[in-house]
């Protein structure tokens, strides 16, 4: 059985994780030291630590055959802005990993984010240019690159799992399908932007199975585009939300600004994540959002 080391372990992304490969690896969950640990599974080994002690992380996790790096405290609204925290977050990583690497690990597999490729319309592959305009799109892609020079060093494998746009059940209630679902469920006006813009959602479950995958498959390294490829308008998607839920309220679209930074589509090219891991989505966007009414009880309301 595979020993892993999963940091960021109660986030969305670890939890997932850990209840899919719970019956297949000894995991060692690394959870800050404040973090509510419900639907950790039981028979995980928990470490209570925060980033500004992951220098000692190879010393209290131990060797491990695959570290799996989700912990990073900046990834909404105005943290993604905030230059400290960005700084805090990478060089804590870049300890953790080093801390590891010291006690003995075969692969590395980072949590990445598509804030790394910077604002772009047409489709992102692998080789696209990156060019973040976020101080967490820097730090991202700074923790990516190092992370390349320090495992072509030492000849260890190295996946950064590069997330576009992840829902599901249990995923934060501020996201736009969780908020916009309940809007819609209880018949409230729900203000868009235009929604012009390019989107792909991949549901948790089928992120999982790509994750999981990544960690144990004999695979190239480098970065990963997580996305499902169905790739449409926002405005499409939220209007089979709107279908799907039956729901009788007001989709006002342009009635909220584009950010200053411009509008941001989302639009990866995922061949090389169903190529190399042998992997392909199974949750189309209906699916995913049923998944979520019947997760809050509310599956009944739909008469399906």
């Amino acid at each position: 059985m595979k020993k892993v080391v999963i940091t960021g372990a109660s986030s969305f992304i670890g939890r997932n994780l850990m209840n899919y490969a719970k019956d297949l690896w000894e995991i060692t969950a690394v959870v800050r030291r404040q973090s509510d640990i419900e639907g950790i599974p039981a028979g995980v080994k928990i470490l209570r630590m925060d980033m500004a002690e992951y220098d000692r992380l190879g010393q209290e996790a131990g060797s491990c055959d695959c570290l799996v790096h989700l912990a990073w405290q900046g990834t909404r609204g105005s943290d993604r802005m905030d230059a400290a925290m960005q700084k805090e977050d990478l060089n804590g990583s870049l300890k953790g990993i080093d801390s590891v690497l010291e006690k003995g690990c075969g692969r590395v597999v980072l949590a990445g984010s598509q804030a790394e490729y910077g604002p772009h319309s047409e489709k992102i592959t692998e080789e696209t240019e990156c060019v973040p305009n976020t101080e967490y799109g820097k730090a991202k892609l700074k923790l990516h690159t190092e992370l390349i020079k320090k495992m072509q060093t030492r000849g260890t494998a190295y996946k950064t799992a590069r997330f576009f746009s992840l829902y599901g059940p249990g995923d934060a209630a501020n996201t736009m399908i969780m908020a916009t679902l309940q809007k819609m469920l209880s018949g409230e006006s729900c203000p868009f932007t235009a929604g012009t813009q390019m989107w792909d959602y991949l549901h948790i479950d089928d992120a999982i199975k790509a994750l999981y995958r990544l960690c144990v498959e004999d695979c190239a390294d480098g970065a990963y585009n997580f996305g499902s490829g169905d790739v449409r308008t926002l405005r499409q998607y939220i209007e089979e939300m709107a279908r799907i839920t039956q729901s009788r309220s007001e989709l006002c679209f342009g009635a909220v600004p584009y950010a200053e930074t411009g509008m941001v589509s989302l639009w990866p090219d995922v061949e090389k994540l169903k190529r190399e891991v042998h992997w392909m989505p199974e949750v189309s966007f209906e699916q995913g959002i049923l998944s979520i009414l019947k997760h809050w009880g509310n599956s009944s309301r739909l008469d399906r």
